[in-house]
């Protein structure tokens, strides 16, 4: 086939089959004043005035936005261009016009609380509790984080930021270890929120520190990010 890239045809130039093929067909991005638009020229479904098929690549004025089709609908080309951080713990959240129903979800558990120490031993932390994502088909979670333990050696669950999110001992004093809490798990996932009005959000506590003479400080809160591109 002619020539994959860029051509300047010239005036009085003869138009190849293979020129039409490599130069216009193949990479062809059609440009349209709106979905509206679109959808006239188009059709809004496979088998609809011109059949639709998986790959097509359109270009909208209104938006300035790139969209190929995936076979089921039109999705965005590029990256988000809003996002929501949730940090309440539990919350319904309103999700805004979407330009594409494809989000970001990055769901974060509740860090696990630091050992404490009594006049002559450590006492355990308390686990992080899970934060979730939740929509009518599906669901995005993250276990929160342990809780410090009396051991030098930590337990193999939940280990999602050992340091930026655990709780920390006060005091190391004692010959015997101890470890400071763990991080909840970080869950990141692409859901389709298309037809969807609401979605349901629980963000995981933060694990306490063990009490006695010196407390252990506490595991920070979850939080739960959405990433979209609002219409």
């Amino acid at each position: 086939m002619a020539g994959l890239g860029f051509k300047d045809f010239q005036v009085g130039e003869v138009l190849t089959s293979s020129d039409v093929d490599g130069y216009l067909m193949s990479q062809a991005v059609m440009r349209f004043a709106d979905s509206t638009a679109r959808g006239s020229a188009l059709g809004t479904a496979p088998g609809t005035a011109v059949a639709l098929a998986e790959g097509m690549v359109s270009y909208l004025d209104d938006t300035n936005s790139l969209e190929v089709y995936t076979g089921s609908q039109w999705a965005s080309v590029g990256g988000f261009s809003a996002s929501t951080a949730v940090t309440a713990t539990d919350a319904t959240w309103a999700i805004p016009a979407l330009a594409d129903p494809i989000v970001r979800v990055t769901v974060v558990g509740g860090g696990g609380g630091a050992v404490g120490a009594a006049t002559s031993a450590r006492l355990d932390g308390s686990a992080g509790s899970a934060s979730s994502f939740v929509w009518s088909s599906g669901t995005v979670s993250a276990a929160g984080g342990d809780g410090g333990t009396t051991s030098n050696t930590p337990s193999a669950t939940p280990d999602g930021q050992q340091t930026n999110n655990g709780g920390y001992t006060y005091d190391r004093s004692f010959a015997f270890g101890g470890t400071d809490g763990r991080g909840g798990l970080v869950t990141v996932a692409y859901v389709d929120l298309l037809g969807e009005t609401t979605a349901n959000i629980t963000v995981g506590a933060g694990g306490a520190g063990s009490t006695g003479t010196i407390t252990g400080g506490d595991g920070g809160d979850g939080v739960v990010i959405v990433e979209y591109r609002a219409a």
